[in-house]
């Protein structure tokens, strides 16, 4: 089933860093907040050819962000609900531990 989903994201402490992107699904959305990061790090490091990560680091990215949420489209009431950091934490871990197969 796909659930149209909006990340909002604030980058620094300056409201010009805010920045929303949409997508086709819950899915997709952990996709891109996974993108966010690794594009971060390609950024700090320009240099490297190979960048890993954990999920502590990409949690800690998370965290460190001043905001970032996630609007979920609800079917049923024809409304959008609100999810946090926490809710989109636990969202990355399931759908990157899908995505290994586990």
């Amino acid at each position: 089933m796909s659930t149209h989903t909006i990340v909002l994201c604030q980058f620094g402490n300056k409201l010009t860093t805010r920045q929303w992107s949409d997508y086709e699904t819950v899915e997709d959305a952990m996709d891109g907040i996974c993108q966010m990061y690794e594009h971060r790090l390609k950024k700090l490091n320009p240099n490297r050819k190979k960048i890993t990560y954990d999920i502590s680091d990409l949690f800690n990215f998370v965290d460190d962000l001043p905001d970032l949420s996630a609007l979920v489209f609800n079917a049923r009431d024809a409304s959008y609900t609100p999810r946090n950091k926490e809710w989109i934490k636990d969202r990355v871990f399931q759908h990157l531990k899908k995505q290994a197969g586990q």
